[in-house]
């Protein structure tokens, strides 16, 4: 935005938190890999750890980091 030659820059505002803090998606990625699934992983998260994420939000952080294909386009329909 530029007003009278000088260009203002507008900050964003700080969003919601993440329900996963970047310091527990290791502990998902490392459950997710021994075989438990996104709502076991969200039970855990809440029993052990005290967070209280909803299953899809394991779901996006795995995808997020790499370790779940994307599934959702499905563009495979033919």
């Amino acid at each position: 935005m530029e007003r009278f030659g000088v260009e203002l820059k507008r900050a964003r505002k700080p969003g919601r938190p993440r329900a996963i803090p970047a310091e527990m998606e290791r502990v998902v990625v490392e459950l997710y890999r021994e075989g438990y699934g996104y709502r076991a992983i969200a039970r855990i998260l809440r029993q052990e750890y005290g967070l209280n994420p909803h299953y899809s939000s394991v779901r996006k952080t795995l995808i997020r980091l790499g370790e779940v294909k994307d599934n959702s386009t499905h563009e495979n329909l033919s």
